[in-house]
């Protein structure tokens, strides 16, 4: 059986984000957007029309997927968040309505230190993950 490296990059993208916890899922939206927009940018100077809106749009997509995964209920800081995420929704709109790559570098950048702040805080949740771990292990040593 024959795959296209189309198909065999979707199913390791699905089984990666199958497979990946919550705030890796998070932190591979944001390294994708970061892709995509620096591919928007770089067609839209090149004047490829085509290139730069498939990329704004995808980028577009995630940021709403971001925005609806967020509860607003549950973190104090949410609606900040999500008032971010319309905003840069709004630049990535207008960057692909005047063909200007003023707006996405200006979401690129916002973008880019969300993404740092989510790394830093999806290293610590790993790392609080294995010691939280480890310690039930010792836990469950003593008693034993």
């Amino acid at each position: 059986m024959s795959y296209s490296s189309q198909a065999l990059r979707a199913r390791f993208t699905d089984g990666a984000l199958s497979t990946a916890s919550g705030p890796r899922v998070v932190v591979m939206a944001y390294d994708r957007l970061d892709r995509d927009l620096a591919g928007a940018i770089a067609a839209l100077e090149m004047k490829d029309i085509t290139t730069s809106h498939q990329l704004l749009v995808h980028a577009q997509d995630l940021v709403h997927e971001l925005l609806f995964m967020l509860d607003l209920d549950v973190w104090e800081h949410a609606s900040t968040l999500a008032a971010i995420y319309r905003y840069v929704s709004d630049l990535l709109t207008k960057a692909n309505v005047t063909k200007s790559a003023g707006a996405a570098v200006e979401a690129r950048r916002l973008l880019a230190e969300l993404g740092d702040a989510f790394r830093q805080a999806a290293t610590q949740v790993g790392q609080a993950t294995v010691w939280a771990e480890g310690a039930e292990q010792r836990h469950v040593s003593v008693r034993a």
